[in-house]
């Protein structure tokens, strides 16, 4: 069976923990970017307690089979999950499911306690698994993992060398009708995490309109993730070490500096990020 949504991990989904509570919030994000994005809110998740978030509050990046990065298909990413979440569909795609005579009764002793069932079978299910490119445990997860006051938002790039004006509009008109989040870095990611090693205002005075367009150079690297290679030696993945160094000590300074460029109606044009928001709505009380 083919699944129209592209919610899942390229390799089946382990979660790491499980909270013994109920979650006060989950936020909710669909993402741009498959590595950065993914592995600094990540690092987020991790280090909750040292950015002063409640422990009962949770940030969950959605996984995704495909790596389109168009913005739509960002947004188009998130309301597949509401409306898998919403619509309570994962019960109706176990009950339909045809995986080489795979049964109901199999597939839900796989989900449930697959204990039971030998290294042997739960290995090749896991094959048939991997040729529909369908992720069950995550899915299931996904279905369970719900919070009192959950939110939903989009990360993204304004990146105007790949996206156009009225794209972008169509994007942000459509977060504010559904009052969903929307989180836009003028340029790039990138520049939300330079902000944490530099003083950009400052530092980089002569070189704002540069990096607001950054351009690519020779080796397809762009202006900004250069700056930041040169602070952190970083482009990517980000490693724990390089976020426990660079980025975890210094969120507080990446929002105090963000505030002092665009505010979010800006973003399409000016240099800036609204990320700050997204770390200040994790710590509300």
């Amino acid at each position: 069976m083919s699944l129209s949504y592209r919610l899942g991990s390229s390799s089946l989904f382990v979660r790491t923990h499980e909270d013994s509570v109920e979650p006060k919030r989950v936020v909710f994000l669909s993402t741009e970017g498959t590595k950065t994005e993914v592995c600094y809110f990540n690092f987020i998740e991790r280090y909750r307690e040292q950015l002063g978030i409640d422990a009962i509050v949770h940030i969950e990046v959605l996984r995704r089979y495909d790596t389109n990065s168009d913005p739509e298909h960002v947004l188009e990413l998130l309301e597949e999950y509401i409306q898998f979440r919403e619509n309570k569909m994962f019960e109706k795609i176990v009950d339909s499911l045809n995986l080489k005579n795979y049964s109901t009764e199999f597939i839900r002793s796989y989900l449930e306690n697959s204990s039971g069932i030998s290294e042997k079978e739960r290995n090749k299910f896991k094959a048939v698994l991997r040729e529909e490119q369908l992720d069950l445990l995550y899915l299931n997860f996904l279905n369970k993992y719900q919070g009192k006051d959950d939110s939903f938002g989009i990360v993204i790039d304004r990146d105007c060398g790949s996206h156009s004006v009225e794209q972008m509009n169509r994007v942000v008109g459509k977060c504010k009708e559904k009052n969903y989040l929307c989180y836009i870095t003028n340029p790039c990611m990138e520049f939300w995490q330079l902000l944490h090693v530099s003083d950009v205002a400052s530092e980089y005075s002569e070189s704002l309109e540069d990096i607001l367009r950054n351009e690519l150079d020779e080796k397809k690297n762009s202006f900004v993730s250069n700056l930041l290679y040169e602070k952190t030696g970083q482009r990517k993945a980000i490693q724990a070490k390089t976020f426990e160094k660079f980025y975890l000590p210094n969120i507080d300074l990446a929002i105090e500096r963000a505030k002092g460029f665009a505010s979010r109606d800006q973003l399409l044009e000016k240099l800036g990020s609204n990320l700050w928001e997204l770390i200040e709505l994790l710590r509300e009380k």
